[in-house]
């Protein structure tokens, strides 16, 4: 059995505690608070392989926090504990391509000692040589843990540059204009690729990021031109950032249409956001993978989204039975 999440003694003291611990002031709350919500974050991420309790009851208890006209909650792992986890030895052959389906985490295990982990609906092509291990991811997020190798970096390429590594861990999170780099341990070189008038490959710009950076890069629209972008290093919260990998979704202040299109690739419902003038909405919080009810929680109007279960003997969650 699980174990029980920890009881919530901060009664009306929570929105500010569990904000400020997001968003990264621990630091300037009472110790006694900072520990009270730091055994909940630690209690949560206990749960790395949530698909090996699925036939367990779920325990579940919400820590209902508030930011401007989003709702913020926490919520314990609990609904998205069916989600499955595949392990696949891959030789990473040239061209070799390997996806992790919607509602699906999968773990590739490299025969260079590298290990990919991709998020649900996300897909990595491989092309490896003897002078460079190069994986192309063209959709969703991936957390990469590279083998140290001086002799062939790694390269993790992107519709609008890549990232260098040699032996580090890295999270890249790709959208439809650009991509967000975070650096869970070592160094990588970011490079952003200009466009050029023909649609060649233009000037390159290069930015290096630490652990615990963040980077952001891709394509603008500036006056109906294409303008490449590259951000400066901030800190991230790595905890935050591969929480995906540990079944949960974190949330701090992202539109609501981006919010909706993460929960979609973890869940076999669809959600669609109602009203288009409030996909700009921002949401807080933490909710389980496949958890797609929870959502309702995080907006102020439940109604501003809509979900359409999955059929699968009726049960929500369920994966569909095979054809």
């Amino acid at each position: 059995m699980r174990d029980e999440p920890p009881v919530n003694r901060l009664g009306p003291r929570a929105d500010a505690v569990f904000d400020g611990v997001l968003a990264g002031r621990a630091d300037s709350l009472h110790p006694d608070d900072r520990a009270e919500a730091e055994a909940f974050w630690a209690w949560l991420g206990r749960f790395q392989h949530p698909g090996e309790h699925a036939a367990e009851p779920a325990a579940r208890r919400r820590w209902p926090l508030a930011a401007g006209l989003a709702a913020v909650l926490v919520g314990a792992v609990g609904a998205g504990a069916w989600l499955s986890t595949r392990d696949v030895s891959a030789p990473a052959p040239r061209g070799a391509e390997y996806a992790a389906d919607r509602a699906e985490r999968r773990v590739l295990r490299l025969n260079d000692g590298s290990v990919v982990t991709l998020g649900g609906a996300s897909r990595v092509a491989l092309a490896y040589t003897p002078a460079e291990r190069r994986i192309r991811l063209t959709e969703g997020e991936a957390l990469f843990n590279v083998a140290h190798d001086s002799r062939r970096p790694f390269i993790v390429e992107v519709a609008h540059g890549e990232i260098r590594a040699v032996g580090t861990a890295f999270d890249v999170r790709v959208a439809p204009h650009q991509a967000a780099v975070t650096v869970v341990s070592g160094v990588v070189r970011i490079a952003l690729r200009g466009p050029s008038v023909d649609g060649a490959r233009g000037d390159t710009v290069v930015k290096s990021a630490r652990k615990g950076e963040q980077v952001r890069f891709g394509m603008l629209n500036d006056g109906g031109e294409s303008v490449g972008f590259i951000s400066q290093t901030k800190e991230a919260n790595v905890d935050q950032a591969t929480a995906w990998t540990r079944g949960v979704l974190v949330f701090r202040g992202e539109p609501l249409a981006q919010v909706v299109a993460t929960v979609n690739r973890y869940t076999h419902d669809t959600v669609v956001v109602t009203d288009p003038r409030n996909a700009a909405l921002p949401i807080y919080g933490v909710i389980d993978q496949g958890d797609t009810s929870a959502l309702r929680e995080l907006v102020h109007d439940p109604r501003m989204i809509s979900i359409s279960k999955a059929r699968a003997g009726g049960l929500s969650g369920q994966r569909p039975a095979p054809r």
